[in-house]
């Protein structure tokens, strides 16, 4: 039996950490660096930024990465967070959203 089979006891799902991932850019970012989670779920992998962008209603347009192993999913993540920030060559501190620190 692995961790992805123990009974939940009425919770949907679970997933593990697999690792934290610091990616530095300081052109285009206030602070320099952005993070990326990665949780390995039970069918797949999942990588979440702790930044996006805010759209043009102010709501944060959260992107996340998605992969068969850890490694694609932290690859997916950061092409399409940087795909994001590579659509202007500077960001000011207002136009981005940051996650809760304590998540990462």
């Amino acid at each position: 039996m692995t961790w992805k089979n123990i009974a939940l006891h009425g919770a949907q799902s679970i997933a593990r950490l697999c690792g934290i991932y610091e990616i530095s850019d300081t052109h285009r970012l206030p602070n320099g660096a952005f993070k990326v989670k990665v949780l390995e779920r039970a069918q797949d992998y999942l990588a979440v930024p702790n930044v996006c962008v805010r759209g043009p209603d102010g709501s944060p347009e959260w992107i996340s990465g998605l992969g068969q192993n850890e490694r694609e999913a932290l690859q997916d993540a950061v092409a399409r967070v940087m795909s994001k920030l590579g659509q202007r060559d500077e960001w000011q501190e207002d136009e981005l959203v940051w996650s809760d620190p304590r998540d990462f």
